[in-house]
């Protein structure tokens, strides 16, 4: 188990079963924190392995955890987004995926300047986050003009509008 490094070349013999730990921060993950709530904090751990598959391919393999600040799209509060990811994609050069491989395969194509784990970690948090984050629980209050009997309900409606509509002709 060791640091994890800024780049590394996966395809080297001394890259295969190494196991890389640690945390990452929103200064290593810029465009995680911009998609976080401004003023929350960002916090990931990491443990990536290069790994031989069953066919001689090269994978990376690991798992992805933390917690991001975001903001419920409910009740518009803050909520901490907690996620756990379990990445595991083949390596291939830039000639192309070897082609006994499936097309279910998730594919990672390692530039000329190696393999970047926390821009592949970046990718995979962004990929994995909700659309629309919400609390488990969330029961947003409605203005009071929509709530079960309060306020004219028929107030803003337009099929409310045709109908009046058509009681005066």
């Amino acid at each position: 188990m060791s640091r994890i490094p800024v780049s590394l070349d996966p395809f080297l013999p001394r890259a295969l079963n190494q196991r890389w730990e640690g945390d990452l921060g929103g200064d290593e993950l810029p465009r995680v924190r911009a998609a976080a709530l401004e003023g929350s904090s960002v916090s990931v751990r990491i443990g990536l392995s290069v790994v031989r598959g069953a066919l001689g391919e090269t994978r990376l393999q690991g798992t992805i955890t933390g917690e991001i600040g975001q903001q419920c799209q409910r009740c518009l509060q803050p909520l901490t987004w907690r996620f756990s990811l379990e990445p595991d994609v083949v390596l291939v050069d830039p000639t192309g995926p070897p082609p006994a491989l499936g097309d279910d395969q998730e594919f990672l194509e390692v530039g000329p300047d190696g393999l970047r784990p926390a821009e592949f970690v970046e990718e995979e948090i962004l990929l994995a986050l909700p659309l629309a984050p919400r609390h488990e629980d969330c029961q947003a209050r409605l203005p009071h003009e929509f709530e079960a009997g309060g306020g004219d309900r028929d107030a803003g409606n337009p099929f409310a509008v045709l109908q009046e509509l058509r009681k005066k002709r």
